[in-house]
C-alpha cells in the first residue's frame, strides 16, 4: 500500500502517548515529517538558551557604548565579565 494513503488516514491518537506532547507542539503532520527525516534515530535537541546565545550577543554587542558593562550584564542576567568577553570576542579579526 502507498505511504500517502496511510498518512491521509492518521489521526493523532495513532501516536504512542511517549509522542504526544511533540504532536501537541508541533502538529501531526510536522511529527510525521520528524519522523522520516529521523527514521528511527535519535535527535538531539539543544537547550533554547544555546540556540539564542548568538543573537543575544550581537544584541549586546550592538547595544555596548564602552561605558554600560553592569546595565548589560543586569539586562542579559551575565556578569559583568561576559559580557567584556563577549564584546571583546567581537573585536577580534
Amino acid at each position: 500500500m502507498d505511504n500517502n494513503a496511510l498518512l491521509k488516514n492518521m489521526d493523532v491518537s495513532d501516536i504512542p502517548e511517549t509522542y504526544q506532547p511533540v504532536v501537541s507542539l508541533i502538529g501531526l503532520e510536522n511529527f510525521l515529517k520528524m519522523c522520516q527525516y529521523a527514521m528511527g534515530t535519535e535527535v538531539y535537541f539543544p537547550m533554547q538558551e544555546s540556540v539564542l546565545r548568538n543573537a543575544r550577543n550581537r544584541l549586546i554587542i550592538q547595544e555596548y557604548n564602552g561605558h554600560n558593562l553592569v546595565e548589560l550584564s543586569r539586562k542579559y542576567n551575565l556578569t559583568a565579565k561576559q559580557i567584556g568577553n563577549i564584546v571583546k570576542g567581537s573585536n577580534s579579526p
